[in-house]
């Protein structure tokens, strides 16, 4: 039996720059020279007190680079700093860096440009320490180490809008998506269900454009489709959120309405497929999200 549920929740070289900090923490890509964003980039993390460099390989796996006691990123102090940057490096910045042996990680800001930040990698295994240009990349979803994650049927992101689509057998999924902004909530994924039990369907959404008034305006397209292809719900244009977000853009919501569904005598066994197109109204972005249960 199926249910809609609503709810809507709602460079000379200066270091005397603040030292790198948790805000610098992220994902990033090498510049090419022409200018291009290159396929080499890099994981920047701080836990403990202690910078941590992973690089993303061509399998989408990622390898740690600060891994051994001589490869332990500490903060570089003046003369390192001035090692690091050629003579004719721009004069007007303030670099803050982390090094090894082998390569240092900088941010430094251009007095010109008070408010912005730069990055830079420094190879440091050259003849003449070597620096290449970082750009920060914004992400949408993230594993929970914090790294970029892969894109998926039922997890991606489109011009910036993210929409993940989760079934759970949580039956407390309400409490624990009503917790302190600061809890991270973990549910657990259903993929196998029996008769009678119970599961829902659940859609998150992040960083919707907004209007000038600040409100937000998401519809969604509901299709809940049995093994044999037929279909048990379909609905268009639902209203999935509309008004004030509660927080910033690039928090995660919920929307409206949950899907919960029960198998019953005379629902058919095999896999199940919920289908739903997040559509951000005001971004113009369709965002096509699926994934699938199976009843046993």
């Amino acid at each position: 039996m199926l249910r809609l549920l609503p709810f809507i929740v709602l460079l000379g070289i200066s270091a005397s720059a603040a030292a790198l900090d948790k805000t610098d923490v992220g994902h990033y890509a090498v510049i090419h020279r022409d200018g291009h964003v290159t396929d080499f980039t890099l994981f920047v993390s701080l836990a403990g007190g202690r910078w941590n460099v992973e690089q993303r390989q061509a399998d989408g796996t990622w390898s740690n680079v600060t891994c051994t006691r001589d490869c332990v990123l500490h903060e570089s102090k003046a003369q390192d700093i001035t090692r690091f940057f050629p003579a004719d490096a721009p004069k007007e910045a303030s670099p803050s860096c982390v090094h090894n042996t082998a390569f240092a990680f900088c941010s430094y800001t251009l007095r010109s440009h008070p408010g912005s930040k730069d990055y830079a990698f420094i190879a440091l295994v050259t003849p003449q320490p070597t620096s290449l240009k970082l750009k920060r990349l914004e992400v949408g979803w993230r594993d929970q180490q914090g790294r970029p994650a892969p894109d998926s049927d039922s997890r991606k992101t489109v011009n910036g809008f993210g929409g993940w689509l989760l079934i759970t057998s949580d039956a407390d999924w309400r409490a624990k998506w009503e917790t302190h902004p600061d809890v991270v909530p973990r549910f657990k994924e259903a993929r196998n269900i029996g008769m009678g039990k119970q599961i829902f369907a659940l859609t998150f959404f992040s960083n919707p454009k907004l209007n000038d008034a600040g409100d937000a305006e998401i519809t969604c397209d509901i299709d809940l489709i049995k093994p044999d292809g037929a279909s048990a719900l379909h609905q268009t244009d639902t209203v999935c959120f509309k008004g004030n977000l509660k927080g910033k853009p690039n928090y995660l919501y919920l929307s409206a309405p949950v899907i919960g569904f029960v198998g019953e005598k005379g629902d058919p066994f095999g896999e199940w497929h919920v289908n739903i197109t997040l559509k951000d109204n005001i971004g113009r972005v369709a965002l096509p999200l699926t994934n699938s249960f199976v009843l046993q």
